[in-house]
């Protein structure tokens, strides 16, 4: 779920923001503004065009009192009536599912890259009730109730069935997390597959992964071992609840969530292979975008590593052209980016935890590494990035799941670089296993090594008196008052700061 980032970023952050406020960010600014638009809409229900008239005469009698912040003004009024508008036509399309609930519909559309035993997600071309189209161009989940034979992602379907609305909360917050607004029930007699795309890169990605699991499969891997790999490559569907659990007990569940742990290392090989292979800077650039577009389309497009993947972009498309990169920037374009296409991610958790995690680290990293400094350089990075990265969603965590985790601090220290050392060999076992190289051997040897160390360290951990502890679940105020609280802190920091530079 939520991430720590690699060591190595620790010092990026550090040094790249010496002052989180010392530079004037606009764009962060005016991404602020859109989301105060989308959560406005969502929030208070009202119609699109009522709250963009709210806005222009908001922003209309501020230009009246400050016509010298007319260019900051009028940013601001653009992005917010954009995230009006794009959270509106998402609750728009919502409601529109919604009313025909209960009801017998016929379904057209294509299978996206999340098939079960007992359901798959839909991307809805057309969505028709009594033979009235409805306008409906999301998501659905499926549920055909019985074998539907080979369906693959990419594949067009036309389904009969009944819509039902998730009762779950829990549930419900995770469809939509997803974009499926609603449930549809059918049976394999309702339910035609009419053809696949005939150029798809989903369905090429879901291809790719479906090969990197069967080397990762294979007779050389030893089965548990094979999981604990394909969880780091490809992300935590790939692991069984089991697993899951141990991982999420010790606070280090976001390994298995493909975040910027995983991307780094990915880039890591891609720039070091195409530098061998003689490629310039610009076109290793480009090569290696592409690859990680890709890369995402492989692993479901999760929030956490479109999100790392936008921010990794920034970071190399900055050091090709020679420039500063601003990891606050990089974060909110990110999240920019998500939401504007898919206004539903925000109901993700994946997408909450990942965004403040990131950006507990790029505001509040170098207060602990200072207040750590007399650890040594590394462990003070250690435990000033896993501490960090809680600040800000330790009230979520006890929100979705009633519990912290105090050994984390531990288990991260001890198991994030052994996993990146896992996610080094794994990829080279895939360079060397199709061509028959013995030295796979060794990396499945090694590997089975680390892996038994990171497995002995969550049991050790997860032993700890207090090393998980349970509080009921927190409601409005405690929110309120949590982030209130960070943001003074984060105030009183900046503060200090400025008084220590201007002596």
């Amino acid at each position: 779920m939520f991430r720590v980032e690699v060591m190595k970023y620790g010092s990026l952050v550090g040094r790249d923001q010496k002052n989180v406020m010392e530079m004037k960010r606009k764009l962060v600014f005016a991404i602020v503004c859109y989301f105060l638009g989308g959560v406005l809409c969502l929030a208070w229900g009202k119609g699109l065009w009522v709250l963009i008239l709210q806005a222009v005469v908001v922003i209309g009698l501020l230009f009246v009192f400050s016509p010298r912040g007319w260019i900051y003004l009028l940013t601001a009024l653009s992005f917010f009536c954009l995230g009006v508008t794009s959270f509106a036509l998402y609750r728009e399309g919502a409601g529109a599912v919604h009313s025909h609930a209960g009801r017998w519909v016929t379904v057209k559309g294509w299978v996206e890259p999340l098939i079960r035993e007992d359901c798959f997600l839909m991307d809805v071309d057309s969505l028709v009730v009594d033979g009235m189209k409805t306008g409906y161009r999301a998501k659905l989940m499926v549920y055909p109730n019985g074998y539907v034979g080979t369906i693959s992602v990419g594949d067009g379907v036309e389904i009969e069935g009944q819509l039902k609305i998730p009762t779950n909360v829990g549930y419900r917050d995770y469809c939509r997390g997803l974009g499926a607004e609603a449930l549809l029930y059918s049976t394999p007699y309702h339910l035609e597959i009419t053809g696949a795309k005939p150029i798809s890169i989903k369905r090429y990605s879901y291809q790719a992964a479906g090969w990197i699991r069967s080397k990762l499969e294979a007779d050389a891997v030893p089965p548990q071992q094979g999981e604990i790999m394909k969880g780091l490559l490809l992300g935590g569907r790939e692991v069984g609840e089991e697993t899951k659990q141990r991982f999420s007990a010790v606070g280090i569940s976001h390994l298995l969530a493909v975040s910027g742990l995983h991307v780094g290392i990915i880039c890591a090989v891609l720039l070091w292979v195409l530098k061998k292979a003689g490629l310039l800077g610009v076109e290793r650039l480009l090569i290696v975008c592409g690859l990680l577009i890709f890369f995402s389309f492989m692993v479901g497009l999760t929030p956490s590593v479109v999100r790392a993947s936008v921010m990794m972009g920034v970071v190399m498309l900055a050091a090709a052209t020679s420039r500063k990169q601003d990891t606050l920037t990089s974060l909110f374009l990110a999240a920019f980016l998500l939401t504007a296409f898919k206004p539903y991610v925000i109901f993700s958790v994946s997408f909450q935890l990942s965004f403040l995690a990131c950006l507990g680290i790029a505001l509040f990293y170098r207060a602990f590494e200072r207040l750590l400094a007399f650890m040594g350089r590394y462990l003070s990075a250690a435990i000033s990035i896993t501490l960090s990265s809680q600040v800000l969603v330790l009230p979520l965590l006890i929100h979705y799941f009633g519990s912290f985790a105090p050994a984390s601090v531990l288990a991260n220290i001890l198991a994030v670089p052994l996993a990146g050392l896992v996610l080094w060999l794994t990829v080279a076992y895939l360079f060397l296993f199709p061509l028959r190289i013995p030295l796979y051997y060794t990396i499945i040897w090694l590997n089975g090594i680390i892996i038994k160390t990171m497995n002995l360290i969550i049991d050790i951990t997860g032993a700890l008196p207090y090393g998980s502890i349970s509080v009921e679940k927190a409601g409005p105020f405690f929110f309120v008052a949590y982030y209130t609280a960070a943001t003074i802190v984060l105030l009183l920091l900046e503060y200090t700061d400025s008084k220590k530079g201007a002596r």
